[in-house]
């Protein structure tokens, strides 16, 4: 038996996005929604989870303040970052009117998107309803039960007793930035509970703020640059882990002649960084692709808390190995639980998502 997640959880949403719902940030570079380029600022974080903490974005690899974003149509990639379950499914309802009645739940596929897995919308009115603002909700457990099923009939089956399945309502996005000419990303992120889904180290593995009665369902919305460097890969990471702290995380190349480097600096949830993105290394500098290491640590200290390979990376993404090449955009999503923690609970460890900026 699942139990119906009813909370809101929290947001971390960046320029127009914090402008149209009136209310606070997360910490770090969450302007990358507005039409300009972001400078070092901080706000102060929401729910009392990693990104209540204020600090500073700090950019790394080359560039200044002064970059400019390159124009380009509206593009809208979705990541499955829920750590409790292994696939989800969306409803997209226009908000505040939208029932869900006769709407399709997102991917049309009842498999559902798995953990760690990214999708682009494209059009995005196959799930985005047009000139509306939209509130989606995330849905979990036996989605073999919503086959068949429209929005208002899944959200009716969910608040069921002994329901197959949880549905957790995320944070509005208002209209404006559907129209925005920026690569967005929306990760669903958190944990939506469950039958089971307690555990001494559940905290770790969910957030600060988890326990069966309160699950940690929330949403990131950034803007994914679509800067390249000619001879480069370019490079941005996304904090999605409502379970982890603040991190520095740098990349090891698969070779033993180039040393490990920083790609970003005191990163905090619902953050991208670094803006603009990381140019310190072409593909030849990396070596074997499947041995290259993604190292997370302390801000103030240099122990490594965490190291997840490109291989494991690489087998959940649909990006290719032959994807990662000079010249390329690409963002990791970090996802899953806090670094180090061990696995063994109902959550999956931290890993990374592996997508393109510029679907």
């Amino acid at each position: 038996m699942l139990h119906r997640v009813v909370s809101i959880g929290r947001a971390c949403l960046g320029g127009i996005l914090l402008a149209a719902l009136g209310g606070p940030g997360c910490t770090q570079d969450h302007d990358l929604l507005g039409r300009d380029p972001p400078s070092a600022a901080s706000t102060s974080g929401a729910g009392g989870g990693p990104g209540s903490t204020a600090s500073s974005a700090t950019a790394t690899g080359t560039g200044g303040g002064d970059a400019v974003e390159p124009p380009g149509p509206t593009r809208l990639t979705v990541v499955n970052g829920v750590a409790d379950h292994d696939a989800v499914r969306f409803c997209f309802l226009a908000y505040p009117d939208g029932t869900g009645a006769g709407v399709a739940p997102w991917p049309g596929d009842d498999a559902g998107l798995g953990f760690a897995r990214s999708r682009a919308i494209e059009p995005l009115g196959a799930a985005i309803p047009d000139g509306a603002s939209v509130h989606a909700h995330v849905i979990a457990g036996e989605l073999g039960a919503t086959e068949g099923l429209d929005c208002a009939e899944i959200l009716a089956l969910a608040a069921e007793p002994a329901a197959p399945i949880v549905a957790a309502g995320l944070p509005v996005v208002p209209a404006p930035v559907f129209a925005e000419e920026k690569s967005l990303l929306l990760v669903a992120t958190g944990c939506l509970g469950g039958e089971g889904h307690t555990h001494a180290r559940e905290k770790q593995g969910c957030g600060d703020a988890y326990t069966a009665d309160t699950p940690t369902a929330g949403l990131v919305a950034v803007a994914m640059s679509r800067r390249t460097s000619f001879g480069k890969l370019s490079l941005q990471i996304a904090h999605a882990s409502a379970a982890a702290p603040p991190v520095n995380v740098r990349l090891a190349p698969g070779r033993a002649d180039v040393s490990a480097v920083p790609v970003a600096q005191d990163l905090s949830y619902g953050a991208i960084s670094p803006f603009p993105p990381f140019v310190g290394l072409s593909r030849g500098d990396l070596g074997a692709l499947e041995e290259v290491e993604i190292e997370t640590y302390e801000p103030l200290s240099a122990t490594v808390t965490s190291s997840v390979s490109m291989r494991e990376i690489l087998a959940n993404s649909d990006v290719p190995a032959d994807g990662v090449a000079d010249g390329q955009g690409l963002v990791l999503v970090a996802i899953g639980a806090a670094p180090g923690t061990e696995r063994g609970g109902f959550w999956h460890p931290l890993t990374y998502a592996l997508l393109w900026a510029d679907p």
